[in-house]
């Protein structure tokens, strides 16, 4: 695995989740998501960011690209895990992208969500029809868009663009880092990622 932009050194800190921080970059990093966790803003004074994340933090200059794998038994409506970049300033509401798999309709799909004011949702079908559990999803800069990708086999399919993410008006500094949420009141749901590259 090629990192560049993230190194060894780079310090790694949980939001929501107590224990230990531990870099995800090169080494397979489990998650247990506890229930009635997300992260999704439906109106202004919903605000929930309540989901497990595991980041660090980059200059928004130096952001190139973010890939991982993600792995669970997904049992629940929105269970979900993934990437999540965001953009946190102290004068306007926190700024997200969040992609990775999302369970609905009774089966997994690719998710992704842009949260510039309001969150915004969109959805995509696994193609790959021997491994419903499994994904390895992108985020890649592209002057001042961000592109989400999905890679299947030796192809990467785009999924989105989000044309605000790097404008004139995004702060110097980023988070940048895996989550893992329970939207529902069930029972716990142990998320695995690897392979976390820049």
């Amino acid at each position: 695995m090629a990192v560049e932009t993230f190194s060894e050194a780079s310090c790694w800190h949980w939001l929501n989740y107590d224990s230990a921080a531990i870099t995800p970059v090169g080494q397979d990093v489990t998650i247990y998501s506890p229930p009635d966790t997300d992260i999704w803003r439906p109106t202004l004074n919903k605000n929930n960011f309540t989901a497990p994340y595991l980041y660090t933090q980059l200059k928004s200059s130096d952001f190139q690209s973010i890939s991982v794998t993600v792995q669970a038994d997904w049992k629940t409506l929105f269970d979900q895990g993934g990437i999540a970049i965001t953009f946190p300033r102290d004068d306007t509401p926190l700024q997200w992208i969040k992609a990775g798999i999302e369970y609905t309709d009774g089966a997994p799909y690719l998710g992704v969500v842009a949260t510039a004011s309001l969150s915004d949702w969109s959805l995509s079908p696994m193609l790959d029809a021997s491994d419903h559990k499994t994904a390895t999803v992108e985020i890649v800069r592209d002057g001042t868009d961000a592109w989400v990708y999905v890679h299947e086999g030796a192809s990467r399919r785009p999924l989105r663009q989000i044309t605000w993410a790097f404008n004139e008006n995004t702060p110097e500094y980023m988070h940048v880092g895996i989550y893992a949420a329970k939207p529902t009141r069930e029972s716990e749901l142990g998320h695995e990622f690897d392979k976390l590259a820049s």
